[in-house]
């Protein structure tokens, strides 16, 4: 892990901090702040995950530019998938100017020339090189002005958060079993939106699983949720998604109430014992019986929900 924060640079030196960090992690040619150069911010936690480096970045208002003759690097040709945390701005790529924002996710081929003009801004991103997607150069420009409808996409941003807040507890072999991941599922989003069908079709089947595991999590409060809706949610037959689950070891409906009882067993930690609490923290996740709630908590925890809660509240 590696981390940059330009306030601890002389107000002098900041802007060539910021100017060398933009270089090496977007092989930008140019970086022209909106403000005085001693007044540019810059916070950066980068991690190299195997094959992946994975950016965290809060920077001031700024325009970054790559040149179109800046393509002879020693690096190799690289993606960027970006998602936006806070700031707007527009970022110009292949022809299109992309409005981006919060909550969205944009990409950008090192190999090509771009501006993106944005203001105060926070974003995570992961660079990958073109060659590990194992996808044709000309598919995957036809696919990046389209990245954030890919219907992997929520999957995709999800997983970069949730690698952000773990990435720092891991060495070795865990941190590259976790670019792996990463890097399949950027290959998985950028297929999914090609006109080649076989490999659209081979993307949805590879995160398959990940997406239930997506779909289970936020559906665990759905006291109807089962196999069967689950299957029906994915365009899948309940056999074909046994198979998918058995193939990972992992017993669905077992699972299931597992992800129930650690999000009520966290919910009833953090909350202060009152009359009804227990049956209202159940229902809201997907338990209809309270009986049938206390077995099964009891059974995982070796205490009933109220020992639980007061154990957590003395």
């Amino acid at each position: 892990m590696q981390v940059l924060d330009s306030q601890g640079v002389p107000p002098r030196d900041r802007l060539d901090m910021v100017v060398e960090s933009m270089a090496s992690a977007a092989r930008a040619t140019a970086f022209t702040p909106e403000g005085p150069d001693h007044r540019v911010r810059l916070t950066m936690t980068a991690w190299q995950l195997g094959a992946v480096d994975v950016f965290d970045a809060a920077c001031s208002a700024h325009t970054l530019r790559r040149g179109a003759r800046a393509t002879s690097d020693d690096e190799p040709p690289s993606l960027i998938l970006t998602y936006g945390l806070r700031g707007t701005g527009v970022h110009s790529h292949l022809g299109r100017d992309l409005p981006v924002g919060p909550s969205q996710l944009w990409a950008t081929d090192l190999t090509a020339p771009y501006v993106h003009h944005i203001e105060d801004t926070h974003t995570l991103t992961a660079k990958v090189a073109l060659a590990t997607l194992g996808i044709p150069h000309d598919l995957v420009r036809q696919t990046l002005v389209h990245i954030g409808e890919s219907p992997l996409a929520p999957l995709f941003v999800n997983h970069l958060t949730e690698t952000r807040r773990v990435a720092h507890l891991l060495d070795g072999p865990a941190s590259a079993a976790l670019g792996t991941a990463t890097l399949s599922l950027a290959r998985a989003l950028v297929a999914s939106i090609t006109d080649d069908d076989r490999l659209g079709r081979e993307a949805l089947e590879d995160t398959l699983l990940l997406r239930v595991q997506a779909f289970v999590r936020r559906h665990l409060g759905d006291p109807d949720l089962d196999a069967a809706s689950i299957a029906v949610a994915h365009h899948v037959s309940v056999r074909h998604l046994y198979k998918e689950c058995a193939r990972a070891g992992l017993r669905l409906e077992q699972w299931i109430i597992r992800e129930r009882l650690a999000r009520a067993a966290d919910e009833l930690a953090r909350t202060a014992p009152a009359r009804g609490t227990i049956t209202a923290v159940a229902r809201r996740w997907g338990f209809t019986s309270p009986s049938h709630f206390t077995t099964r908590f009891r059974a995982a925890y070796e205490v009933t929900p109220r020992e639980w809660q007061a154990l957590h509240h003395r």
